[in-house]
């Protein structure tokens, strides 16, 4: 066969497909906000280490031997005067607002759970909380400062190594 009759149906075969392709649309939604305030870097994945707690001398639920922590916002618009800040994280199996201990190691704690604390030493529930936090137009840098702090849930209970992980989220009115 020649090519010049190989050519023509080959473009017949081809030009009906191409003449039957479909339009698809792309519906693309969005928000356009303002700018917010800019966790500073110390305060991203950071990592509090507790200083040792003696739970001879601890009671079922009352907290003992905490350390602060802070978390720092930085070039807050001037729009902005506060920040809405909620803690998440695993609960304790006993005293649900607590954090759980997670350390699954042989030298784990038991009985024990962490708890966190803002700076007027007022427990967060860890499963329902908001709290408000002013922004002061004083210093470019705002620190708030709270506490993680041993608890022990159980009269069962025996020392050793406490891990727990608590994530927080900010939101601006």
């Amino acid at each position: 066969m020649n090519n010049s009759v190989i050519f023509p149906i080959i473009m017949l075969m081809i030009l009906p497909a191409q003449s039957f392709g479909e339009k698809v649309a792309i519906n693309i939604n969005a928000n356009v906000i303002e700018r917010s305030c800019t966790i500073s870097e110390s305060s991203l994945n950071k990592t509090v280490t507790l200083q040792s707690g003696d739970v001879r001398n601890s009671l079922v639920g009352i907290p003992f031997a905490g350390t602060k922590f802070s978390i720092s916002l930085e070039s807050c618009p001037e729009n902005i005067s506060s920040v809405n800040i909620v803690f998440k994280g695993e609960s304790d199996s006993v005293m649900s607002t607590l954090l759980k201990n997670s350390s699954e190691t042989e030298s784990a704690a038991k009985g024990i759970a962490l708890g966190l604390f803002d700076d007027d030493d007022k427990k967060i529930n860890i499963n329902g909380n908001e709290k408000t936090l002013e922004i002061s137009r004083v210093s470019s840098i705002n620190t708030f400062n709270f506490f993680a702090r041993y608890v022990r849930v159980s009269d069962v209970y025996s020392p050793g190594k406490v891990l727990s992980v608590a994530n927080f989220e900010l939101s601006y009115d």
